[in-house]
């Protein structure tokens, strides 16, 4: 089974380097509770401890990754021509879909407002926030912006779109270019890190600047500067996204414009990003009761 697993993982690092780190984890849990066999003692009986197991220590979403892995797995030995238990009878749990919340206009200024941009620090980080809500980009592909992407003379630069690799503009503010060129200035200026290729830099305690800030470390500003402007309720990098949807929708922009901006490859994700909550349904349902 392990030397599978290992084929497996090179199989799937070829195309998706980052998913086979995730999917060793997982994989290996699975031999760890069901034990080290050929890959055709596997039964249903298996497929069965290990899901019980999952749902006594992870929850919905986990528990839903943790089987896809799996089932992926034994297609994967099938394809290669084992005999080993079918994909078909690995059941995924169904979970609801997440409702993720979008930031409002008010809450934005108010970020910005409690913002800063008298060291280097708090210029990037004010302008990590200008750029998730005027561009509405993944946290990962704000985090993987060069500087070599960035001409001071646009307010726009071409990415590649996280999920299907395709490129695609983005679009900012003159008032968050200002602030860009200014962070770039000072970025320069860091002479030991120069090499560093990555638009938005990281600081690790003890050990100083680093190459490039990673996506948890976004979150964790955003959650930072969301409670210092006095807001309550949760806001992630995600927010902005759904929040840059939620904005262009108030805007009559049309659908395909919106999932352009977004990056989606099909127009049924960006239905999700346009649904209203309740209390935008209310203001809207009084605006034509008016």
């Amino acid at each position: 089974m392990k030397n599978l697993i290992v084929q497996y993982l090179e199989w799937k690092g070829t195309y998706a380097h980052r998913a086979s780190i995730a999917y060793r984890i997982w994989l290996f849990r699975f031999i760890e509770i069901c034990g080290e066999k050929p890959i055709e003692s596997y039964t249903v009986s298996d497929i069965v401890k290990y899901r019980a197991w999952l749902e006594k220590h992870y929850g919905s979403y986990s528990i839903q990754f943790a089987m896809i892995v799996i089932k992926n797995f034994f297609q994967f030995c099938i394809t290669q021509g084992n005999k080993c238990l079918p994909p078909t009878l690995i059941r995924l749990p169904r979970v609801h879909a997440k409702s993720h919340r979008a930031i409002t206009e008010k809450e934005y200024k108010l970020m910005i407002a409690n913002s800063s941009t008298n060291t280097f620090t708090e210029i990037r980080d004010t302008l990590l926030i200008r750029m998730l809500w005027d561009t509405g980009v993944r946290v990962s592909e704000l985090g993987d912006l060069d500087i070599s992407q960035i001409d001071e003379a646009k307010c726009s630069t071409v990415i590649a779109t996280k999920k299907t690799g395709k490129k695609r503009i983005i679009m900012w503010s003159k008032s968050t270019h200002e602030i860009l060129v200014k962070y770039i200035s000072l970025r320069t200026q860091l002479e030991h890190i120069q090499k560093a290729s990555a638009l938005f830099l990281g600081w690790e305690f003890g050990k100083g600047w680093s190459s490039r800030l990673c996506s948890r470390s976004i979150q964790r500003i955003i959650k930072q500067n969301a409670h210092h402007a006095g807001i309550i309720e949760k806001v992630t990098p995600h927010s902005f996204r759904h929040g840059w949807a939620h904005i262009r929708r108030d805007q009559n922009a049309s659908l395909a414009f919106i999932q352009k901006g977004l990056g989606h490859s099909n127009p049924i994700s960006t239905f999700v990003y346009q649904q209203y909550n309740d209390k935008e349904f209310e203001n809207t349902a009084m605006s034509y009761l008016q």
